[in-house]
């Protein structure tokens, strides 16, 4: 049965999640994948495109078209690393920021819905099994899942 599987509830998890994150910050015109680039940025601004894409899920090529549009939105901008200058950073905007404010007061709503009436320690609990699956998923992934 799918609801005893994890894949499964995983998947119905984000999509569950997603879905509300979305309904929230549509009203500001964000296009999908946007939301969470600002989410990743608001505590990584200055950090590099690799770095975005890994911490957002992102392969190389979504990556670069979700920052171009939002380069031409006013959203973020490149600069070239002070240390070394074949290093681009992508930084947050002044409206960017803004944006990314407004992602996470809409990422905590959703939290607060999907925690109502769980104790804190079961909250806790949870989060820490998760890191261990995914840290399982990524170090023991065998040959397909690298």
């Amino acid at each position: 049965m799918l609801e005893e599987e994890l894949h499964y509830l995983l998947m119905r998890a984000f999509h569950v999640s997603n879905r509300e994150v979305v309904a929230r910050v549509r009203q500001d015109g964000l296009l999908p994948g946007q939301p969470k680039v600002l989410e990743y940025l608001h505590e990584h601004d200055g950090c590099t495109q690799k770095q975005l894409g890994e911490g957002c899920a992102l392969d190389k090529s979504s990556i670069t078209g979700l920052l171009t549009r939002m380069d031409q939105q006013g959203l973020v901008r490149r600069e070239t690393a002070a240390d070394d200058r074949r290093v681009s950073l992508v930084c947050l905007t002044g409206e960017g920021r803004k944006q990314a404010a407004r992602v996470r007061q809409g990422c905590a709503e959703v939290d607060a819905l999907a925690w109502d009436g769980i104790p804190p320690e079961a909250r806790a609990a949870f989060l820490q099994t998760m890191r261990d699956i995914i840290a399982n998923l990524q170090n023991k992934g065998g040959k397909n899942g690298k």
